[in-house]
């Protein structure tokens, strides 16, 4: 609805949407970077009212609409104009609902303290990405074609105050099952806590969640500008993007980890290959492209999942992955136009997919790092060359556009 709010003005490009989603990654950001610090005021009913206080201001910004603080829309840099103006816009009630997913496993944590469920809140964030993922299928199939954009954000806005009723309702429950509730939760033993996150482990959780969220606007990209343009592209890679974290967090995986990683790896292969020499009939590209998404964005999120932390460092573990995200939309979205002619951030990312998989260093020969090296360049030396090509005059007059 954000990106429906902004289209006449700037069109339904793929940059527009990259653009969007950094927005609302950003806000993410925020929302989480809230909900860390709310973490450090020890009281559960202190930490509930304030949250409340936060939505209810919030909502003085709705009902949703584009809010022209900046002017008409920038030529010159029509991405960070957008982004200002869904901030100005959108960003106080998007922020604060953020902050409620880690903020309600955190509270979870706390008052099923001591019970087998307690031990594993993230489940939570599973059951949280599904209901998103499912409201993403409902608004191309169900409410945009039956309700009007007005319609939408009034809706929208009665949803934002039901939410803030049963939020309100929970804090009650909370109060009448959590013995601690009214009274300060002491200081945690660093055995209760467990070990802080090391700050080798905090870029490791970064460039995990960057991965997949730059591969989710890289293959948007790809598919809109190499493949093929269709309505509601963009859906298809959003919600295998949200699936991937419903399989990755949930209490029993659906798809084995050493599965996961086998198929990422074959798929990984395949897609540098299509992407090299664009070879393949578009659908056959259209779906190895997902595929090739769905299973290394998984595989990123299994190995975030498998690396958790304990549940008292679980605010922080969030903050950690909404960072990632945030690097992982900048650079498709601000970078990657900015320094490339085509759409390289894609082929780029897969490469670096394939880097962090796993190595045992120990073993590695210099067989098998020579190995590596050429299958990088063999892999990009067709792009490479390509774009050589459009800078060397003699040889591009002899090169049909087509061929480009």
């Amino acid at each position: 609805m954000a990106a429906k709010l902004v289209l006449p003005m700037l069109g339904g490009s793929p940059s527009v949407w990259n653009a969007v989603m950094v927005f609302f990654q950003a806000a993410l950001l925020c929302g989480y970077a809230y909900a860390h610090l709310l973490q450090r005021i020890r009281s559960l009913k202190l930490q509930i009212s304030v949250h409340l206080a936060v939505l209810a201001v919030a909502a003085l910004f709705l009902p949703l609409g584009v809010r022209l603080a900046f002017g008409e829309p920038s030529s010159t840099i029509p991405a960070l104009w957008l982004i200002g103006t869904l901030t100005v816009s959108l960003g106080a009630p998007f922020a604060a609902l953020s902050a409620t997913a880690p903020l309600l496993q955190a509270w979870f944590a706390r008052v099923r303290a001591g019970s087998p469920d307690g031990a594993n809140p993230y489940v939570l964030y599973a059951a949280s990405n599904l209901g998103s993922f499912l409201a993403l299928l409902a608004y191309p199939i169900l409410i945009e074609p039956g309700a009007t954009l007005t319609a939408q954000r009034l809706g929208w806005t009665a949803g934002y105050a039901v939410f803030l009723i049963l939020l309100a309702a929970l804090g009650l429950l909370i109060a009448k099952v959590s013995p601690s509730f009214n009274a300060p939760v002491t200081a945690a033993e660093p055995t209760e806590a467990g070990p802080a996150i090391a700050w080798k482990q905090k870029a490791r959780i970064v460039l995990l969640a960057a991965i997949p969220s730059s591969l989710m606007l890289g293959v948007t990209a790809h598919l809109s500008t190499d493949v093929a343009s269709a309505p509601f592209l963009w859906v298809a890679p959003l919600a295998l993007y949200l699936l991937t974290f419903v399989f990755a967090f949930q209490a029993k995986p659906a798809i084995p980890y050493a599965i996961t990683s086998m198929i990422a790896a074959a798929l990984l292969a395949v897609s540098m290959g299509l992407v090299a020499f664009k070879t393949g009939e578009w659908t056959v590209m259209l779906a190895i492209s997902l595929l090739t998404f769905f299973f290394v964005a998984l595989f990123c999120h299994q190995t975030l999942a498998a690396e958790r932390p304990q549940p008292a460092r679980l605010t922080e573990f969030f903050l950690l992955l909404s960072v990632g995200g945030v690097i992982g939309g900048i650079f498709n979205a601000l970078i990657a136009p900015v320094i490339f002619n085509t759409v390289w951030e894609y082929p780029l990312v897969l490469i670096l997919a394939g880097l962090v998989r796993p190595w045992n260093w120990a073993q590695l020969t210099k067989r098998d790092i020579y190995l590596l090296v050429a299958g990088v360049l063999v892999c990009a030396a067709p792009p490479l060359a390509q774009e050589l090509v459009r800078y060397m005059p003699g040889v591009r007059a002899a090169v049909s556009d087509e061929t480009l």
